[in-house]
């Protein structure tokens, strides 16, 4: 082999040796999350995902890597939508990034024998899990889809056994939690009791919060200083309710506090335009152990 042979193929081979590989998810090593991150595509906004787009299969190809999936999303991500016996392969679908906030959000897609669901994963900056939100599903009956606006609105429409059409509109927060903004519904609420449903509701926060299914009634109080409440709800399929009721006090003009007599039982109730949101603390006695009495309930219009 001639010298200048000998040397142009030296220097072909450091040239090769020395490109860098781009973030595939194949490389042996473990990925960082900025590694992570560039196996997502930037999503445009509007991004719309509905059970119909689940229907369409993903090719195993570019199905994430079962190390990568172990390392960056948690291994209930798929609990409760697929069998247990089922090995869902997931696919990096968009990478949302809300402007001037410090986290992001990543669309993932499971799917499996028996359908697809489709979750919002946020991470902060550092690559730091902060939840996952089920948004859009097509498994056994079951269908959801969702879109997000320019706004960052999350939208998520839920299709009941019914034919009904709940829409449920959130707000992304920066801790990881979804912040529900409004909630539209063709599906009726029956079958619940409730206990104060036919007391006066003259106070500006009388009046009830719904959900979804579940609800907050508040009713005046004696004084104007209290206020009597029902929450009813049921999450996970009905394996997890809470039910309390009882009389509050207005700690300020916008909050309020309930301290059970005979528990440890607090509740705090944050009124605004419209919505109130519950936080509670040892409300156990009361609820299921894999539930709380906690999130933002949207005022129903009164008839």
């Amino acid at each position: 082999m001639s010298r200048i042979l000998l040397l142009a193929l030296i220097v072909f081979m450091t040239a090769c040796k020395s490109k860098p590989k781009p973030a595939t998810g194949d490389e042996e090593q473990a990925l960082t999350y900025p590694d992570f991150r560039r196996l997502f595509p930037e999503a445009a906004l509007t991004f719309r995902w509905d059970a119909d787009s689940l229907g369409i299969r993903q090719p195993d190809s570019i199905a994430l890597k079962a190390r990568v999936v172990k390392q960056f999303l948690p291994d209930t991500l798929a609990k409760g939508v697929f069998a247990a016996a089922e090995k869902p392969k997931f696919f990096a679908l968009g990478l949302i990034q809300p402007p001037n906030r410090q986290f992001d959000i990543l669309v993932v897609e499971g799917s499996a024998r028996s359908g697809a669901a489709a979750w919002l994963v946020m991470f902060n900056k550092n690559g730091e899990f902060l939840g996952r939100h089920l948004v859009a599903r097509n498994t056994k009956g079951k269908r959801m889809g969702f879109s997000v606006d320019k706004r960052l609105a999350i939208k998520v429409t839920t299709e009941t056994a019914s034919k009904s059409i709940r829409e449920d509109v959130y707000a992304a927060e920066e801790d990881g939690n979804l912040a529900l903004i409004l909630t539209n519904s063709t599906e009726p609420v029956g079958g619940l009791y409730n206990p104060i449903d036919t007391l006066p509701r003259k106070h500006k926060f009388s009046g009830n919060y719904m959900s979804g299914e579940n609800i907050v009634s508040v009713r005046d109080g004696e004084t104007a200083k209290e206020f009597l409440f029902f929450i009813h709800f049921s999450r996970d399929k009905g394996e997890c309710i809470g039910e309390l009721d009882g009389t509050g006090r207005f700690t300020s003009a916008t909050t309020g506090q309930f301290r059970d007599k005979q528990s440890s039982c607090i509740l705090d109730f944050k009124f605004s335009s419209g919505r109130v949101t519950i936080r509670e603390t040892g409300c156990g006695a009361y609820r299921g152990i894999r539930c709380m009495f906690e999130g933002t309930f949207v005022r129903k219009k009164s008839k």
